[in-house]
């Protein structure tokens, strides 16, 4: 029996109206369920993070759709966490994804992996770290507690790859000009310094401030290159994952790839599927359709 999910990534603490109208319009899609996958909040010159994370939790409360939450870049474990379980507790159909890691359907499982490699503010030392080096757990250190999540933990938790569907915030590195892991950024070529910061050679910014960097006479250098996590694609190749929902990428938003870097057109069904599904700050977002080992997507604009 066929199953369709709404995901919905990168708000970055967008209008909570767009949000409000975003469930409704999946509501009105029917779908079975809802992935908030990342970066629900970011920017907090526009709003208390963790008021933000409140209203749209609320939202996904009323809207009465199973919703599952995963932290991506920006969430602070000790911010995030406990409004994220507040509802969880109260309200049946708000997941936590770090409680429920994997969810077995009929026919497929949803297995959620939580955190980003790169990361942040204050979510650089206190946020949700995805990676190879620490066991899976939440680490007390001298700037607050940081949650981990070890890549290698796929290897117990996927047990029939073939009708496995991943969501992750990250995605895996592919090599090619379309793919779900394509990022604009700017690279510091050599280590400069404004003011008492000193930036080095190696760091990369966003297109925005890497830009105004550059008109200031910096030595950054514009790139456009596959971004994505080398160990996640190795893990992906070893265990034999077919399909990946992600975000992250904001300028890969709607991209879906199959394993040879080839392009997935949309509304049809297929066996294997890598899909950049949302920045919805730009309202950007897909539904996905899955049905046992084939899924399909749609992207939409709200």
């Amino acid at each position: 029996m066929t199953e369709t999910y709404g995901i919905l990534s990168d708000l970055h603490e967008i209008n909570t109206y767009l949000v409000s109208r975003t469930f409704q319009y999946l509501k009105d899609e029917n779908v079975d369920g809802v992935i908030l996958n990342g970066d629900i909040v970011g920017k907090r010159s526009v709003s208390n993070p963790v008021d933000y994370l409140a209203k749209i939790l609320d939202i996904a409360k009323k809207s009465e759709l199973e919703t599952y939450v995963l932290p991506g870049s920006h969430e602070e474990f000790e911010l995030f966490e406990p409004i994220l379980n507040y509802f969880a507790n109260k309200y049946k159909n708000i997941k936590n994804t770090r409680e429920n890691k994997k969810i077995e359907k009929e026919e497929f499982d949803l297995i959620f992996l939580q955190g980003s490699d790169w990361r942040i503010g204050n979510a650089v030392k206190n946020g949700y770290s995805l990676q190879t080096e620490n066991k899976t757990g939440v680490y007390d250190n001298e700037d607050g507690y940081i949650c981990f999540t070890n890549m290698h933990d796929l290897e117990e938790l996927v047990k029939n790859p073939e009708s496995t569907i991943l969501f992750s915030h990250v995605p895996a590195k592919f090599n090619g000009p379309e793919t779900v892991d394509i990022a604009e950024f700017y690279e510091v070529k050599e280590n400069f310094k404004i003011g008492n910061k000193i930036y080095r050679v190696g760091s990369v910014f966003p297109e925005n401030v890497g830009y105004h960097f550059l008109t200031q006479g910096a030595p950054v250098e514009f790139k456009k290159e596959n971004r994505g996590n080398e160990e996640l694609k190795k893990i992906f190749e070893e265990i034999g994952i077919t399909k990946n929902i992600t975000g992250h990428f904001h300028e890969s938003a709607g991209n879906a790839n199959n394993l040879k870097n080839k392009k997935i057109k949309p509304k049809k069904y297929n066996s294997e599927l890598f899909l950049n599904a949302s920045y919805l700050e730009k309202r950007k977002l897909s539904i996905v359709s899955i049905d046992g080992e084939y899924v399909s997507y749609k992207h939409e604009k709200i």
